[in-house]
């Protein structure tokens, strides 16, 4: 039994490509833990297939059945304290039976009338024709690899589900409900976990948003070539993208821009002009009967009315 196990650890170890016995060379690092699980049975990875009705990648296949899932673990000693230790590095890939569906396609229609994350997948078909990332919904099938910490999930991503293609994907979903590409297979997510070592929070690389302040501070210590690759990629990804519009000149006829205005102008100032001569002769009638006097309008009378 013991020239078993020590073989099997032997194996983890050329298949994390001796990650392990590195950090334990690197200065403030302990407690560097490996896990030594057993292989899965081949009948155990066809009734995940059977059970989800999809087809597990060939890669993955093969990992499960080298060993039953990974689990590196290592601390950094504090040097004002040499007993207490902080857990930073966490590489861990969920063996068959935490190989959990996180796809739902229920509704709050149900029963319980609790809101599912189908219903918080506010993509719609014509705001993604053609499939390119992951649903909640019936859509995709989506499988939890690494719960990380609660900062968000990496997933085996299956993006159409009802396709008999069966293309799989790993994807990172952050707390926001946003989704990242990481991969296209299996072995190249593999590796890019054991390149970073583990550290906190390494999938946010990989977003938008970025790793944190804090973050970039272990990976200035442990990973800072990789630090360095992160934010060269991020950098031609944002080159990409127009930071400015250049908009060329365009040369301006303002006579006939404002043509319209002006005649419009016109037509009122010749109103106003036409309101105001009319109002004018109309004062001035009035003017010529009050400058009339009233015996001369006596005088037009004949002297009998009544006559």
């Amino acid at each position: 039994m013991a020239t078993i196990q020590n073989h099997s650890s032997e194996l983890i170890q050329c298949l994390t490509l001796g990650v392990a016995t590195t950090l334990e060379k690197r200065p403030g690092i302990s407690d560097v833990k490996l896990s030594d699980y057993e292989a899965a049975d081949r009948s155990t990875l066809i009734g995940w297939e059977q059970k989800n009705c999809c087809v597990m990648p060939s890669d993955l296949k093969n990992f499960y059945q080298t060993t039953n899932g990974l689990l590196l673990t290592w601390k950094v000693s504090n040097f004002n304290d040499s007993e207490s230790k902080l857990a930073i590095g966490r590489m861990e890939i969920n063996p068959v039976a935490g190989l959990r569906k996180i796809s739902s396609s229920a509704s709050t229609e149900s029963i319980l009338n609790k809101i599912s994350l189908a219903d918080a997948d506010y993509h719609t078909d014509s705001e993604d024709d053609e499939g390119n990332t992951p649903h909640f919904d019936s859509r995709s099938k989506l499988f939890e690899v690494d719960g990380c910490g609660g900062m968000g999930k990496v997933c085996l991503a299956y993006l159409h589900a009802s396709s008999s293609s069966q293309r799989s994907e790993f994807w990172f979903v952050d707390r926001a409900l946003q989704w990242w590409f990481i991969a296209a297979d299996f072995t190249t997510y593999f590796r890019l976990m054991l390149m970073h070592l583990g550290l906190p929070h390494w999938q946010y690389a990989f977003t938008a948003i970025g790793l944190p302040q804090k973050s970039k501070q272990w990976f200035n210590l442990y990973a800072p070539v990789r630090l360095k690759l992160n934010e060269q990629n991020n950098r031609d990804k944002s080159s990409l993208m127009p930071d400015e519009i250049v908009v060329s000149p365009v040369k301006v006829d303002f006579s006939r821009v404002f043509r319209g205005k002006l005649a419009a102008e016109k037509r009122q100032q010749k109103s106003s002009s036409n309101q105001s001569s009319s109002t004018t002769s109309k004062k001035k009638s009035l003017q010529n009967l009050s400058s009339r006097s009233v015996p001369s309008l006596r005088s037009n009378r004949s002297s009998k009315p009544w006559t």
